[in-house]
């Protein structure tokens, strides 16, 4: 006998209900955008006369890079410490290395984030001698001779969670980039329209920061949600003139 279509329906729209259940996402997210207060500062010429190679290309100072409102270089990272991670412990490094580029005599990206363990691989695209000297502050970790066409420099021990590495061109002392360790992947560095997004966090409260090399650090609280974006914004300004 044939069942009731009543009863279909409601077998129907119970199933359904299961479905949907099953399908929504077990994390949230975190996003907004970093954005600059004032007038966008104007970037100083570089005076890089020193080397030919470099000189062929002019180029302006990146200590604060804003556009339309907007800060690139900013590190965002839920706090070093502050993500649950599922058992045992975090997962295992990517297999990729991060990778920083000397280009024209410039270090880019300029900010790089990677987790513990994960390989930093620098090359030398220049036709020109770098250096590459590595400090964790005044700690200097390595310092490698990096000429024209030379092979990539790779390195693995880069510090524990919450340590910032920076990269330095001793022959070209303009040049600098930053590297932060940081124990779990919820992480992004914004790029010219001051965006970020930190995708599949686990549900609760946690404290966001975004630090930039020059303006320092900003944090705020947020909570996430099952299947919901918490928004983290960030203001930062020109640092005020001393008497």
């Amino acid at each position: 006998m044939r069942a009731p279509r009543s009863l279909s329906f409601a077998t129907l729209a119970v199933a359904a209900a299961a479905a949907t259940a099953s399908a929504a996402p077990a994390t949230g997210t975190i996003a907004g955008a970093v954005a600059w207060k004032g007038a966008a500062p104007t970037p100083p010429p570089l005076d890089r006369s020193s080397d030919p190679v470099c000189a062929k290309d002019p180029r302006t100072a990146e200590d604060v890079v804003v556009t339309n409102g907007k800060l690139r270089d900013v590190l965002v990272r839920i706090t070093v410490g502050g993500a649950p991670m599922p058992p045992p412990g975090p997962a295992e490094p990517p297999p990729a290395p991060a990778v920083v580029l000397q280009s024209q005599c410039m270090y880019g990206p300029r900010v790089v984030g990677i987790v513990p363990g994960q390989a930093v691989e620098i090359r030398n695209l220049d036709a020109t001698f770098h250096n590459v000297r590595g400090n964790l502050a005044a700690q200097v970790l390595w310092n490698l001779a990096q000429p024209k066409g030379a092979p990539a420099i790779t390195r693995t021990a880069l510090g524990k969670p919450g340590d910032i590495v920076s990269l330095h061109c001793d022959v070209h002392p303009w040049m600098a980039a930053w590297v932060a360790v940081t124990d779990h992947p919820y992480f992004a560095v914004t790029g010219a329209d001051g965006a970020f997004t930190l995708k599949g966090v686990p549900p609760g409260s946690y404290t966001v920061e975004a630090w930039h090399p020059t303006l320092g650090k900003q944090t705020v609280k947020v909570k996430v949600k099952k299947g919901k974006t918490a928004k983290a914004t960030f203001t930062f300004a020109a640092p005020s003139a001393k008497p």
